[in-house]
């Protein structure tokens, strides 16, 4: 290779070995419509939130007209990364000229691998379905009598507000709850590690709402909320509300308008419940059936069963290789010959990819707390992996080299070999149904 073209070569070798070992290739799609030219374009993405529903057809009468809601999101082009390598021309002829093009190539193609894997894995972690993630569920009952949780449904979603004292100012006006679920106390009202979970009411009345996505969180004891796709009108809405399901259900069926109760918002005793509050405990003794819970999550979806991918740090990968399910013979390893796309086998349904370092993306949990009331006391919460399990069309992914050029250094004996890589993410709303989080701590 002549240094005199490296950067035409560079951009020519570098992206090929990216696009065979970085994960994000082989779990993304490339379905949008336009062209990337700079940074901050736009490329479309068609979806629909809503689907055609089946009517009984009778002859001599017309037919009732449904709108289909096309939600045409837009990829932005938003990260813009650069390389500026200088080479004195004198090494370029006296040290072992001809490696050192190929070792330029392969440390600039693992740095790239890194930066666009842990991009896309900490995009992807915020945009699954609100009901999709698998942890530590964090439940707060509400009381005999008395309303201790509500929503109020907005033109956006809702907001819910929990059991305040109302003191505005006093973030831990709210107090903290033991969980029944692991029987830890924590603090029972929001904070930013709840941020894109789901939240839901529940009953004294065995009644549920859907889970409902955090958007963002005002106080310890009020937040905003969504639907899991952001969709405010639809066939399944309940006149009148701009969040499905505020009639309540079993958990699994949320009939639009309920049993004929009242609405879950008015009943008495209501209390809460945070999705994936806490990272659970990964083992290689739970490690097989906590993925086949993801791949429920995506059955409960009507996701297709193929082309599904679960990425995973390498220790996970251990973990799966020693989990008893899987024995003798631990993982089916798929790829001997070529790793590509980071897959080192198959377990579950899913093609398992292993990303090394700190490309799988990790958060706080909730956190736990001590006191009563106004003097509460925060313990900080347990970190956790977010593991991603998805279907190719969950996120849709595009990039490229806008620029590539060799200058020459105006006071030294070298020449600068320069370039500008673009790239974006978009997970559509209506595909974040499309991926599940395992949300867990080994």
């Amino acid at each position: 290779m002549n240094l005199a073209f490296f950067a035409e070569q560079f951009v020519a070798k570098v992206l090929p070995r990216v696009y065979q070992n970085a994960v994000y290739k082989g779990i993304t799609n490339g379905d949008y419509q336009g062209e990337i030219k700079k940074a901050g374009d736009r490329l479309n993405i068609l979806s629909f939130l809503n689907s055609g529903e089946l009517q009984d057809y009778v002859v001599g009468t017309d037919m009732a007209v449904q709108q289909i809601v096309d939600a045409e999101d837009q990829l932005i082009v938003e990260k813009r990364k650069a390389y500026n390598i200088s080479l004195d021309q004198l090494e370029d002829l006296f040290t072992y000229a001809t490696d050192i093009p190929e070792y330029f190539i392969k440390e600039q193609s693992m740095v790239l691998e890194r930066v666009t894997d842990t991009y896309v894995l900490n995009k992807a972690a915020e945009e699954v379905k609100a009901g999709s993630w698998l942890g530590t569920d964090f439940v707060i009952y509400g009381g005999a009598s008395g309303t201790s949780a509500s929503i109020v449904t907005t033109a956006t979603g809702g907001t819910i507000t929990v059991n305040s004292t109302g003191i505005a100012t006093v973030e831990s006006s709210v107090g903290v709850a033991e969980n029944p679920r692991d029987g830890v106390v924590y603090f029972a009202g929001f904070t930013n590690a709840d941020l894109y979970k789901g939240v839901r009411l529940v009953s004294t009345a065995a009644f549920v709402s859907p889970w409902y996505r955090i958007s963002g969180v005002t106080s310890s004891t009020q937040a905003t909320l969504t639907e899991w796709d952001e969709a405010t009108s639809g066939p399944d809405f309940e006149e009148g509300y701009t969040l499905r399901g505020l009639f309540g259900g079993d958990g699994v069926s949320f009939p639009k308008y309920g049993t004929g109760d009242a609405a879950l918002i008015t009943q008495m005793g209501l209390g809460w419940e945070f999705q994936a509050a806490i990272p659970t405990a990964v083992t290689s003794s739970v490690i097989y059936n906590q993925v086949t819970l993801l791949s429920e999550y995506l059955d409960n979806g009507e996701i297709p069963s193929e082309e599904r991918h679960l990425t995973v740090p390498p220790s996970l990968v251990t973990q799966l290789r020693q989990a008893s399910q899987l024995q003798p013979s631990g993982i089916v390893d798929i790829f001997k010959d070529t790793v590509l796309n980071g897959r080192v086998g198959r377990v579950g349904g899913f093609d398992v990819h292993s990303a090394a370092g700190s490309r799988v993306s990790t958060r706080v949990g909730h956190p736990p707390g001590s006191g009563v009331a106004n003097d509460v006391v925060l313990s900080a919460g347990t970190n956790g992996y977010q593991i991603l399990a998805n279907h190719m069309a969950f996120m849709t992914y595009a990039d490229k080299w806008s620029e590539t050029r060799v200058v020459q250094s105006e006071n030294q004996f070298s020449k600068k070999y320069q370039g500008l890589f673009l790239f974006g993410a978009k997970v559509p709303r209506a595909r974040r149904k499309f991926g599940a989080i395992l949300y867990g701590s080994f």
